[in-house]
């Protein structure tokens, strides 16, 4: 194919193991290949290295203007209907919501870099779903444009297709207080009712079961997620397999609920429409990411086994997770053994009736009105939090890897180097046979052993306390990318709120009317700020938690590295 030029959109940090190319926001690359497969392009820069980048990454430079005039306009047709014929779907509603769709989102790479991802296409049907390999999955996290940068989330990549904005700008045109928004997850709150909710137009289901409603309870804290049963979920033995005489290999993970020690087979694939029917379901809950993939390497064992473990950690975080935990589509998830069954299960998950804005009709909230300046407060200062957090948590990642470098590289080369040093030096006194010199000979012969050995120490010590944290940090990463589409979705029902208020005001709208709208909306303020407690609390236990592992992680060493200086003063030098 003839070779065309691009302009990179994103920062991109390739991982050259996978023949990925590093990349910054701005510059020009020329294409040499776009076949490559699943959402990767080949590219080579300007000074002449070549990789693959993310399709989404770039887009076409503008081709040069004709040297010819261009062709004589068509005869006319049908006059474009005037502006104030546009339909709503063409313009912004009243709260911000747009139609226009950014299939956005996130995930990260060892580095903290972050990229865009497609959400999984709604709908599928049974055919597809079977026939469908892993390479058909994707998955989600953040909202930051300038954070687009490298491979996916726990260092598997992968790179999808996304409408951008006018201005350039994925969701660019959907800015609030809260940073960028994914505009899909709002264009499907709006087609979800979510105006129709808050205003009583629609109609409430007639009936809504036990299983179906999520209890809030207050507490001195804040409105809370009512405890649940809780239980665990291993991920284990992942294994290749394949279908239609080997045309089709993907790898299944077997998963292991507590509560009945059945497992199910379970292939990416599942877990990504897993996360999607989440994601559509609960509104005001921030479903974190899943580990992305990676168009090379995707079988090696290294690599299925970071995947296993990443999952694992998905897992963890949701089987916490009072509400989701419980629900239908999860607990289909977990338990279906039988293919036609789960085909069964699979087309009610997408067709539940309480998704988007319709899932609050389930919530069984505390009687008390709200103020509304004091939620907005609340939500405010969270949001602030939300921020300063996200900042915080890049740069331990980048501390973090940095650290971990030094340990693997600069720290394990120098004490070898210095180690390699005695132990020359060693082999050259062992020339002299003397007693007088074999016992200085010999320590220092063993000096040159202990700094290898210090050297090794450090290189194997990330893997004890700097890679747990590591992990910990990743994860909140991606809650905190997908947060801001949550507190959007506050905004939005606290800002139809305040404009029913007006309009009462203005004798437009009658009190029993605004009342209601009020209802409305102190509904989803409880649902959100019980999210926000849910997140505090969880966070609290996990850095308290990572905090002991890596603090003790680095007392042993320390203590490790004083035996080793001990025994180093036995050797008499």
């Amino acid at each position: 194919m003839a070779e065309s030029t691009v302009k990179v959109l994103y920062d991109f940090d390739g991982d050259p193991d996978n023949g990925e190319l590093s990349v910054r926001a701005g510059e020009e690359l020329t294409v040499t290949a776009q076949d490559i497969g699943d959402g990767w392009w080949e590219a080579r820069n300007s000074l002449g290295h070549q990789g693959l980048i993310p399709e989404a990454y770039v887009q076409l430079a503008e081709p040069p203007e004709p040297s010819f005039p261009p062709p004589p306009p068509p005869p006319a047709g049908p006059s474009a209907p005037p502006a104030h014929h546009y339909t709503s779907e063409s313009s912004d509603d009243v709260n911000g919501f747009h139609d226009n769709q950014y299939n956005g989102g996130q995930g990260y790479d060892n580095h903290g870099q972050t990229l865009p991802q497609q959400s999984s296409q709604e709908g599928w049907d049974d055919d597809d779903w079977d026939d469908f390999d892993d390479q058909s999955s994707t998955s989600t996290a953040g909202h930051n444009n300038h954070d687009l940068q490298g491979q996916g989330n726990f260092g598997l990549s992968v790179a999808k297709r996304e409408k951008i904005s006018p201005t350039g700008v994925p969701g660019g045109e959907n800015l609030s207080r809260y940073g960028t928004v994914r505009v899909s997850r709002f264009s499907n709150f709006a087609k979800a009712g979510g105006e129709a909710f808050l205003m009583g137009q629609a109609t409430p289901p007639v009936h809504i079961s036990e299983g179906d409603k999520v209890k809030i309870i207050e507490t001195r804290d804040g409105p809370i997620w009512a405890a649940t049963e809780s239980y665990t979920c291993e991920i284990k033995s992942p294994k290749k397999e394949s279908k239609l005489k080997g045309l089709k290999s993907f790898i299944a993970y077997q998963v292991i609920p507590s509560f009945s020690n059945i497992q199910v087979s379970r292939r990416y694939k599942h877990f990504d429409w897993l996360h999607e029917r989440l994601k559509e379901k609960f509104i005001c809950i921030p479903v974190p990411p899943l580990p992305d993939k990676a168009i090379a390497g995707r079988y090696e064992d290294d690599f299925i086994n970071e995947r296993m473990k990443q999952l694992q950690y998905w897992m963890d975080r949701m089987v916490r997770h009072p509400v989701i935990s419980h629900c239908d589509t999860f607990n289909h998830f977990l338990t279906c053994t039988d293919e036609k069954k789960w085909k069964v299960g699979k087309r009610k998950a997408e067709k539940d009736e309480f998704v988007g804005f319709k899932f609050f009709y389930t919530l069984d909230t505390p009687r008390q009105p709200l103020d509304v300046r004091d939620v907005e407060n609340k939500m405010e200062t969270f949001q602030k939090f939300v921020k300063g957090m996200d900042d915080n948590v890049k740069n331990l990642i980048s501390v973090f890897h940095d650290n971990r470098k030094r340990h693997t590289g600069p720290f394990k080369k120098e004490f070898s180097r210095i180690g390699g040093a005695f132990k020359e030096a060693a082999t050259t006194f062992n020339m002299d046979i003397g007693s007088y010199s074999r016992d200085l000979t010999a320590a220092i012969d063993y000096t040159g052993d202990t700094y290898n050995q210090i050297g090794e120490m450090y290189a194997k010590q990330p893997e004890k306390d700097i890679d747990p944290m590591h992990d910990m940090l990743y994860e909140y990463k991606g809650i905190l990318g997908v947060f801001p589409d949550v507190l959007k979705v506050h905004e939005g029902a606290l800002s139809k709120a305040r404009e029913c208020v007006k309009l009462q005001e203005d004798g437009k709208m009658q009190e029993n009317e605004v009342t209601n709208v009020i209802q409305q909306s102190d509904i989803i303020s409880y649902g959100t700020m019980a999210e926000v407690q849910n997140f505090q609390r969880q966070r609290v236990a996990d850095f308290k938690h990572t905090m002991h592992v890596y603090l003790s992680g680095q007392i042993e060493f320390y203590k490790e590295i004083t035996k080793v200086r001990k025994r180093l003063t036995c050797g008499q030098v």
